[in-house]
């Protein structure tokens, strides 16, 4: 991988476990940086087995649980589970969480607030770089804090809208930023965690800053945009986009949301009936979804996803996090793709 660009693959726990790791062994054969573990407890294996398993199975990746959140788990578990995995793959292991969505939907709770997310990040850093947290009158540590050597564990926030972004630059290691890919939107997003760190005495220079992008590589750039309809329309009329196509140079029409696209279980992002999403969202026309899907992430061509990323680079995106259109399928076809052509193509032009 080259070293002006770091690009990691999700990979959700919905397969076996032998598949499982066969998955990631060929995510680091293919040349990505690192894997992001999800963490969603009725629809994929535990995380942190997995990703302990992975460590001894790799030997450059980095992994992270992509993403974990504060109720599935208390702040003392995560920051052992995640000391537990640097043990096994020390300077090579991050922390990522959020405020959960699949996680919290299927056990029915709401997401945690900014709140709980702040209180969180902050108990599981001090946890981590072996300092004291009280617990109800009790003050303890973690025994084993850096027992990677001292490498290290960065806590990333996962953010996806403007106060989050804030909160993440403020007082988590970096951020994991869901909000769009377009230099506009790229910039405001920056901005957001620069007004953060500066609450903390800090820059954006001091933050790890990764770029989470829906991605569908195919044939044609019409087959891909056709296959991320659903994904798209979701994400640019039900969730996030809202926030953020203000920024970009999309016009948006005044769409009328037909109830069936609403109705869709869990959502219109995670339908069980693809085909019959995609057919939902024929209320969007192409031209709109063509613009929704570029300035989402990389749909399209190797060719046109590597020259996306060239782009991009230009304006900052140094990191980037894959995920693919199909949430909970095995990303196979993605691998391919981008260790075939993609990564190669980056490599001979960054």
């Amino acid at each position: 991988m080259s070293d002006s660009i770091k690009i990691s693959m999700r990979v959700p726990g919905t397969s076996p476990m032998p598949e499982l790791l066969d998955m990631i062994r060929q995510i680091e054969q293919s040349g990505f940086d690192g894997a992001g573990i999800l963490d969603s407890q009725m629809i994929c294996r535990d995380t942190f087995v997995t990703m302990g398993l992975a460590a001894s199975a790799t030997s450059t990746l980095r992994l992270f649980p992509a993403v974990t959140n504060p109720f599935g788990r208390i702040p003392s578990v995560l920051a052992g589970a995640a000391q537990t995995v640097a043990e096994l793959a020390p300077g090579r292991t991050r922390f990522i969480i959020g405020t959960g969505y699949t996680s919290a939907s299927t056990i029915g709770r709401r997401p945690a607030t900014l709140r709980q997310m702040r209180r969180c990040i902050t108990e599981v850093k001090a946890l981590l770089a072996g300092e004291t947290v009280d617990y109800n009158g009790m003050s303890n540590r973690l025994d084993f804090a850096g027992s990677d050597g001292g490498h290290g564990v960065p806590v990333l926030m996962a953010a996806s809208g403007p106060r989050s972004l804030e909160l993440a630059g403020e007082v988590a290691d970096g951020a994991l930023a869901l909000v769009g890919y377009t230099p506009g939107i790229v910039g405001q997003a920056l901005e957001h965690l620069e007004t953060g760190a500066k609450r903390s005495g800090r820059t954006l220079e001091d933050l790890d800053i990764v770029f989470a992008v829906r991605t569908c590589v195919a044939d044609s750039n019409d087959e891909a945009r056709r296959l991320a309809r659903p994904v798209a329309v979701h994400w640019g009329l039900l969730w996030g986009g809202p926030n953020w196509l203000p920024y970009s140079d999309i016009e948006m029409p005044d769409y009328e949301i037909p109830q069936a696209v609403r109705d869709v279980y869990p959502d219109l992002g995670h339908a069980p009936n693809w085909e019959e999403a995609i057919e939902l969202t024929q209320f969007v026309s192409d031209d709109v979804n063509t613009q929704l899907c570029d300035a989402l992430g990389l749909i399209g061509t190797a060719e046109h996803c590597t020259q996306r990323i060239m782009e991009m680079a230009r304006h900052g995106v140094k990191q980037l996090y894959l995920m693919p259109c199909l949430t909970f399928a095995p990303p196979h076809a993605e691998v391919r793709a981008f260790g075939e052509r993609i990564i190669p193509a980056l490599a001979g032009n960054l």
